[in-house]
């Protein structure tokens, strides 16, 4: 479902290649979606035989076979139900952290500490990528930057807890 949301979010703004496609995926939505390292090919083929996508020839470089991918009236429609469809669900982010924190007795202080603290870091990590990201979406439009605040309140709400984590597992 989200892959398809994407693919025709994207298409919906200009046709484009398979290529274009994965590289928006992993330029501007890599951190948000775990889309980054799938194949777009697959996808897109099978939009295509459901109607939601058409497919040209074009040229690329080197007089390369290049295809171009539009969005059809039927892929629009596709494309709104998938919004709605993801506006109204009620599932809610999984973080595997959470598993591990009902068996967390049964773990030893000295193998999860410094896997805790990894996971301080990377938050650390992500945070400062998005703050820098808002930095340079300072001019976008609402929704881009909406985007960027929403993670970076879920991250500083995780780091907090990781943090609040660590200070247990230390006791």
């Amino acid at each position: 479902m989200i892959q398809n949301l994407i693919i025709l979010g994207f298409l919906k703004k200009n046709p484009a290649s398979g290529y274009d496609i994965k590289k928006f995926i992993q330029k501007e939505l890599g951190v948000f979606s775990e889309l980054e390292n799938q194949s777009i090919y697959y996808p897109l083929n099978q939009m295509e035989k459901e109607g939601l996508i058409t497919q040209t020839e074009g040229k690329g470089a080197q007089k390369l076979k290049k295809y171009i991918y539009a969005i059809t009236a039927k892929g629009d429609r596709i494309f709104n139900e998938l919004c709605k469809k993801a506006l109204l669900s009620q599932s809610r982010p999984f973080i595997e952290l959470d598993i591990v924190l009902y068996f967390l007795p049964l773990l030893q202080k000295q193998d999860i500490l410094p896997l805790l603290r990894l996971r301080l870091r990377f938050l650390q990590k992500v945070l400062k990528w998005l703050e820098q990201k808002q930095g340079e979406f300072k001019e976008s439009p609402k929704n881009l930057r909406l985007l960027l605040e929403h993670h970076s309140k879920l991250a500083l709400v995780e780091k907090a807890f990781v943090g609040e984590v660590i200070a247990t597992v230390k006791e």
